[in-house]
């Protein structure tokens, strides 16, 4: 075996600047696309949030009915985007709001101490046209939900 001296010109060692700033450009086009995505997620997460939380409440009022044995309320007005539970006469829960970039559709529902309601669906639907449905059974009285 032969050792062999290879010599390096000082034009060959490193990179161009032309390879440099294609590199960077890759790597910022990258970064531009994961930032895109990101946010459409966290926009996409915080819309099954909102529809996960109408189909819990929903549920909840329906056992509380049951629990306390007293007709329950679940209430929705549209204008203000806001949904609510209405326990006897002057008892409510907390209101809460959906944001304002959200529409909300649907008519109050009565649960009663039995289990079953007087049935009924709410739509929640954000600036994209995805909707979610919630409906309430009317014998059973139990809530499912779907996506539209």
């Amino acid at each position: 075996m032969s050792k062999r001296k290879v010599e390096v010109l000082s034009s060959q060692v490193g990179f161009t600047l032309l390879e440099l700033l294609l590199v960077l450009f890759i790597i910022g086009l990258a970064a531009a696309v994961v930032m895109s995505s990101g946010s459409r997620m966290q926009e996409k997460s915080m819309f099954n949030t909102e529809a996960r939380k109408l189909y819990l409440t929903i549920k909840h009022a329906r056992e509380i009915s049951i629990i306390e044995r007293m007709n329950i309320v679940f209430k929705v007005d549209q204008e203000a985007k806001k949904y609510w539970i209405t326990y006897g006469d002057d008892k409510t829960s907390e209101t809460h709001s959906i944001p304002q970039k959200y529409t909300i559709a649907g008519e109050d529902i009565l649960f009663f101490p039995k289990g079953n309601s007087s049935g009924g669906r709410i739509e929640i639907g954000n600036e994209k046209g995805q909707k979610y449905e919630v409906t309430v059974d009317q014998v059973f009285g139990t809530a499912s939900i779907k996506r539209l």
